[in-house]
């Protein structure tokens, strides 16, 4: 069974080592610090997603006013699920959890961003009824 909860400092391990999965490495001690940043911000959330109390998966989500709409926009801006749980739904289960998230922060809808290599989370996206809208660019400061 999966349970989806909010992340908290004792998991900071274990996003470590999903985040690494993801090609951005980092050390339990970067997690904690980011995990402390999320819970001091009433507008993101990182949740996780737990197997047998063990974290298999994370998803963050971000929340904006936007002058263009009166509802606020929500963003998913990161999904990992480790690559031994991949295929078992934990996924949609934290994409899930992310849209009710969004949903209880007035957005009426979600916006997710993948990089362009990610072929496998465009399918992924693409078979939960996401829709390709645009582009994304970015420049380093």
């Amino acid at each position: 069974m999966i349970k989806i909860r909010h992340a908290c400092a004792r998991d900071a391990a274990a996003v470590a080592l999903l985040l690494g999965e993801l090609g951005y490495p980092a050390d339990a001690a970067q997690a904690a610090s980011r995990l402390a940043r999320f819970a001091a911000d009433p507008q993101a959330v990182v949740l996780v997603a737990c197997t047998a109390d063990r974290v298999r998966g994370l998803a963050t989500v971000h929340a904006h006013q936007a002058l263009n709409r009166d509802e606020a926009a929500v963003q998913l801006t990161l999904l990992v699920v480790a690559s031994d749980a991949r295929g078992a739904g934990v996924g949609r289960c934290l994409v899930t959890a992310a849209q009710d998230w969004a949903r209880q922060q007035g957005a009426l809808r979600l916006v997710v961003a993948t990089a362009v290599h990610r072929s496998g989370a465009h399918a992924f996206y693409e078979r939960l009824g996401y829709e390709l809208t645009g582009r994304r660019y970015a420049r380093p400061l």
